[in-house]
């Protein structure tokens, strides 16, 4: 029996009319023949909202970030060929920061893999360990089964990628010519399709027999209890039981809990791997993913605690600290809540509440007038950028330096959300990932900070047509990687510029103009003083404002910062 168009097309149809029942509200497509019958089906889907964006690696980042957003699953699909592998840095980005993207790689017939056919690789299960489960489309969905199996795969996917943890899942599709529809075609987005739901569970908690027989005579045991919250979003439930608690919660910048009145938000300035042992805890509990801090992390490891609790209601579970000893399966809402209910004798735990605060006030203080007889630095832009924006901003922040001088800093705010790319690190998307916030979330401004390197990485994040106004870029253009002169072991090669810095003399004044956004370059204090509080204002257009630095003066500036606040 040959090849049935108007069978396919059926096909495609009900699958597309199934995602967005099981809650797909927006789909980032890259152009392709391949992929032509998802995406005309995805682009006409009444509920759905479907942009373009040609460089897949961009377009999967820009997907990664309105899924953030949103908290929604996030469809991205593209054509046969490296156009997948092309997608992965984005993927393995999404599976360790636990996102739900839905990545649908169209693919040639099964029986021309090999055989030098164009943009045809080997597909199925492309993303390797990077992907929470691969799924692979039947080639002929002519079968009753291959239909029934079609809309398995597509319950399957959309409950695996939102079950906790979250993360992406990949859909390989098989698809043969003819797949253009006529004239006179249409989808058929008959929703009438099986419907597999969710595991049906209640929130996961600790049972009082454990509290009372195992965790509190622990707890109460030990009067030298951290609490590290890890990178992750704030929840106004775990925000109010941690600050009623009598201990100190180190909060990286990407944490998102440096407002509470018992946080701490310098712990990178002025924790020693060696030292301050009257910090060291005798019970460490953590939450959330990872932490940027590499002098927090040293300390831990060096310092260890008697106990080490994590907690995480389901999935594997790392050891940054190389100290676990328990991981409790609970929500994070739901365990502080029942920490919060047992009654602490604050005197018992208020020095080393104190000792903790104390060390970070003492950073804080230092702030207030470190930089007026310093020449104009990097780290400058980045504590008045914090310091000045507007109430109910959003702050991305971009690897390497850009985060690091963000984490020195600290964000002591409730009203401002910070994001970061922290599940692998890398620069390779950090703009891209920061335009998808903003495309979902148009009401709010969205501030990335950036160092050129990063920026320059991932110029296509510019590349579409969908850029919105309400993003606003502030580029540290010290033209190399920095960072590679605070690292002990590059600053001393002398191939530093050219092999490891990457020394290059880009301006984003080019690249505003190519893409018709409001651009600003400032190069003293003067400058920047005078121009940034018109750049801090809403535009008609995405602005990039770009302070050229020197790399000298910013190394100097950002170790005296850290050597102020270590004494």
């Amino acid at each position: 029996m040959g090849h049935n168009k108007s069978e396919l097309l059926h096909e495609v149809g009900q699958f597309v009319a199934q995602l967005s029942e099981m809650g797909v509200k927006d789909v980032v497509l890259s152009p392709g023949s391949r992929v032509a019958p998802l995406a005309l089906a995805f682009a006409r889907h009444p509920k759905i909202n479907t942009i373009s964006v040609s460089d897949e690696r961009s377009a999967a980042f820009v997907a990664m970030g309105i899924a953030q957003q949103t908290n929604t699953p996030v469809v991205i699909a593209c054509t046969s060929g490296t156009a997948a592998l092309n997608y992965t840095p984005a993927i393995t980005e999404a599976y360790y920061q636990r996102i739900p993207v839905i990545v649908i790689t169209a693919d040639r017939p099964t029986e021309w893999i090999d055989q030098w056919d164009g943009q045809t690789i080997r597909q199925n299960n492309i993303f390797g360990n990077h992907i929470k489960k691969s799924f692979q489309m039947p080639d002929d969905l002519s079968h009753a089964d291959a239909k029934w199996y079609k809309q398995r795969i597509a319950n399957e996917a959309l409950n695996y990628a939102m079950a906790y943890p979250q993360g992406p899942i990949h859909i390989n599709w098989p698809l043969r010519e003819p797949f253009y529809p006529d004239t006179e075609e249409h989808f058929d987005f008959d929703a009438n399709t099986i419907r597999i739901q969710k595991e049906l569970s209640s929130e996961p908690y600790i049972e009082d027999e454990v509290w009372e027989k195992e965790l509190i005579p622990l707890l109460q045991s030990h009067q030298k209890i951290l609490i590290v919250a890890g990178h992750g979003q704030y929840n106004h439930e775990v925000g109010e039981s941690l600050s009623s608690l009598p201990f100190p919660v180190a909060s990286d910048v990407i944490s998102n809990y440096g407002h509470l009145e018992n946080a701490t938000v310098h712990q990178d300035v002025f924790l020693t791997p060696n030292e301050n042992q009257a910090l060291q805890p005798d019970l460490l509990i953590t939450f959330g993913k990872s932490v940027i801090s590499k002098n927090l992390k040293l300390f831990l490891r060096n310092n260890r605690p008697v106990e080490h609790w994590h907690i995480q209601e389901a999935g594997e579970v790392p050891d940054p600290f190389m100290s676990l000893t328990k991981v409790i399966r609970s929500s994070e809402a739901l365990f502080f809540d029942q920490l919060s209910a047992i009654n602490f004798d604050e005197e018992d735990y208020n020095q080393f509440l104190f000792d903790w605060q104390e060390h970070n006030n003492r950073v804080k203080a230092q702030k207030a007038d470190f930089f007026e007889l310093l020449s104009f630095s990097e780290l400058e832009v980045v504590n008045y950028l914090i310091n000045s924006l507007p109430e109910n901003s959003n702050l991305h922040l971009a690897n390497s330096m850009s985060v690091r001088y963000a984490n020195f800093i600290g964000v002591e705010r409730e009203d401002v959300k910070v994001y970061a790319n922290r599940g692998t690190s890398g620069i390779d998307g950090s703009t891209s990932t920061a335009v998808g916030h903003a495309i979902a979330n148009p009401d709010e401004l969205h501030f990335i900070l950036t160092g050129d390197l990063a920026f320059f990485y991932d110029r296509n994040a510019f590349w579409n047509n969908y850029v919105p106004s309400n993003l606003k870029v502030v580029l540290l253009n010290n033209h190399g990687g920095v960072i590679f002169r605070m690292i002990d072991g590059p600053v001393r090669q002398p191939e530093l510029e050219e092999y490891f810095e990457t020394e290059q003399r880009t301006s984003a004044k080019y690249l505003a103009e190519e893409f018709r956004l409001k651009h600003w370059e400032v190069n003293s204090r003067e400058e920047f003083y005078d121009t940034f509080e018109t750049f801090l204002q809403p535009s008609d257009k995405a602005c990039i404002y770009e302070v050229k630095s020197n790399k000298e003066i910013s190394k100097n500036t950002f170790k005296a910062f850290k050597r102020e606040g270590m004494k």
